[in-house]
């Protein structure tokens, strides 16, 4: 997309990608003395819009809801919060430069990044600055939180697996074969405690093989699991490889378990695979926003309707982190009755779970009722769901 300098005119293209409208010029907006701006860094194009564009819907979502009713309120005086979206594209280059962008635009409160390459670029640059607080609602990567001006609302790898040893426990499984992104860096780092927690179970790891975001043919690797009696196939990264592996392990003849280990969007899936060659198929991940959809809850609910109301379809998986991620900054604002990121900072380490009554995710809290741990992460952990027709449902193990 072409760099525009009219502010009006970015707002327009941000408009049209997130399915929003502009305003004329004056109309309906506050003064920039009355705004908060906080900056999210998204991929909104590239290989992984899929998570990154519905992530930012939900961000706008709660940013509308937020300011229909009033807005932030600090010493008396209400704030609207103003979102201003930069495109990561997945890329650790392109990442730093949209930071470094809203940082020179005096942006000071930042949600994202969503992949797991584009988070360690962004932490130093972060850590150094006293002037900026972030929030990570997308990468699982472990150690990416420092509990001082980086926080998370998201699950950590570790947290994913915590589904798998799980589902490995319950069902018995005596070996895997591990496919992984190589590029994935939550996936990567956590591997070995994986395999030694596996290992701990009584499980052989059979091999580790790698691939990387874009490949398309796994033949040679999946040959090599024909005849080994493998009792399951983890496979660790994104869907569309996930479903391509699935696919041609099938055609190659491997029978036993699927085990996916990813953010999978239905939509994403079921462009690389039929639905039936997906029945079945495990998934170790936090519960997503269609998952609590499912179970009943409420607010849920009301998300997906008002996402469906706005942008004709459903929402992506990490739409509720997203969404909660403005609500957890909104309740640190007025906690900290002040904009001063160091007050900011220490609010937010002082939120407790029932502090924001508007969260959609289901976090565990700490055991004094914090949202987050000292270090800046929640207690979001895996849980195991299965494909069945055309989508994924809660799975349970006693099948």
């Amino acid at each position: 997309m072409e760099k525009l300098r009219s502010g009006r005119a970015t707002c327009l293209i941000l408009g049209l990608i997130l399915g929003l409208g502009t305003l004329p010029a004056g109309a309906g907006r506050a003064s920039a003395a009355d705004e908060i701006v906080i900056g999210e860094i998204h991929p909104i194009t590239g290989p992984a819009t899929f998570y990154g564009l519905p992530e930012s819907r939900g961000i706008q979502l709660a940013a509308d809801r937020i300011n229909k009713a009033g807005g932030v309120t600090l010493g008396g005086k209400s704030y609207q919060i103003r979102i201003a979206t930069e495109d990561d594209q997945a890329s650790p280059t392109t990442g730093v430069a949209a930071l470094r962008k809203l940082v020179s635009a005096d942006v000071r409160f930042i949600i994202g990044p969503l992949a797991s390459g584009v988070a360690p670029a962004l932490k130093p640059i972060i850590e150094r600055n006293d002037k900026l607080t972030q929030l990570i609602d997308g990468t699982i990567a472990d150690d990416m939180t420092n509990g001082k001006n980086i926080f998370r609302n998201q699950a950590t790898a570790s947290g994913y697996n915590v589904a798998v040893v799980k589902l490995f426990s319950a069902r018995k499984y005596k070996s895997v074969a591990m496919m992984t992104d190589r590029f994935h860096a939550g996936f990567m780092n956590s591997q070995k405690t994986l395999a030694a927690d596996l290992k701990g179970l009584g499980v052989t790891t059979a091999s580790e093989d790698f691939y990387k975001l874009g490949d398309t043919d796994f033949s040679a690797t999946l040959t090599n699991l024909r005849g080994r009696n493998v009792d399951v196939l983890l496979i660790r990264g994104y869907p569309a490889e996930g479903a391509l592996i699935t696919k041609q392990a099938r055609q190659l003849g491997f029978s036993g378990q699927v085990v996916w280990e990813m953010v999978s969007p239905p939509s994403t899936v079921l462009k690389n695979i039929p639905a039936a060659e997906m029945e079945g198929v495990f998934n170790c991940i936090p519960l997503t926003t269609e998952d609590y959809v499912k179970l009943g809850d409420e607010k849920a609910k009301a998300l997906d309707q008002a996402y469906r109301g706005r942008f004709n379809e459903g929402p992506g998986e990490l739409t509720a982190l997203s969404y909660d991620a403005v609500y957890i900054f909104k309740a640190a604002f007025e906690k900290a009755g002040s904009l001063d990121n160091a007050a900011v900072n220490k609010a937010m380490a002082a939120l407790k779970v029932a502090d924001i009554p508007e969260l959609v995710t289901r976090y565990t809290p700490q055991p004094d009722g914090r949202l987050f741990a000292s270090d800046g992460q929640v207690d979001l952990r895996g849980e195991v769901s299965v494909w069945r027709g055309e989508g994924w449902e809660p799975a349970s193990l006693k099948d």
